[in-house]
């Protein structure tokens, strides 16, 4: 079996935009994908104790191509008592160049409507002010090469997408 490597992203951006970016991308790149669906075990805080529950997960799957082997699953989950938190992770074989993975991810960000780790004050208060979610969110994202900083998204100067080597042709 393949060693693979794992991004995990939680953002302010639900499942359904997510996956739509990526899904963008990888036509652009004319990439076959496939879609898939499942569930994740997640914990609820209830009072003192945490309660099971099964979240519904949508993702996307590239199967040839530059990137092929790429999974992305995105899903929602309330961890107390309101507001959902989104995740998205991306699962890889280690055989992918990290900064071919970096630029996939930042034009990933972009196609977003808006900044996937900025959540607005009304989030905050709704998911609990003071959660490490949020310095998470940032710092997983500037280890991507995304700039974080205020005023800085969306990011510039990334080119044309789907860069050459990225392109797949019509026969392949």
């Amino acid at each position: 079996m393949a060693a693979l490597r794992t991004l995990s992203f939680e953002t302010c951006v639900p499942p359904m935009v997510m996956i739509r970016s990526l899904r963008e991308l990888a036509r652009a790149g004319n990439w076959p994908m496939k879609r898939i669906e499942g569930s994740k075990m997640v914990d609820r805080w209830a009072v003192i104790m945490p309660l099971s529950q099964f979240a519904r997960t949508i993702g996307l799957a590239i199967t040839r191509g530059p990137f092929a082997g790429l999974e992305v699953h995105c899903w929602s989950h309330t961890a107390g008592s309101a507001g959902a938190v989104h995740h998205s992770v991306w699962t890889m074989p280690k055989r992918l160049p990290e900064k071919h993975i970096h630029t996939l991810v930042q034009n990933w960000a972009v196609m977003m409507p808006r900044s996937p780790f900025r959540w607005t004050w009304g989030e905050r208060m709704t998911i609990g002010f003071l959660l490490p979610v949020f310095r998470r969110s940032r710092k997983a994202f500037s280890a991507m090469g995304i700039p974080v900083g205020k005023g800085e998204w969306p990011q510039s100067g990334l080119g044309e997408w789907p860069p050459l080597e990225y392109l797949m042709d019509e026969e392949e």
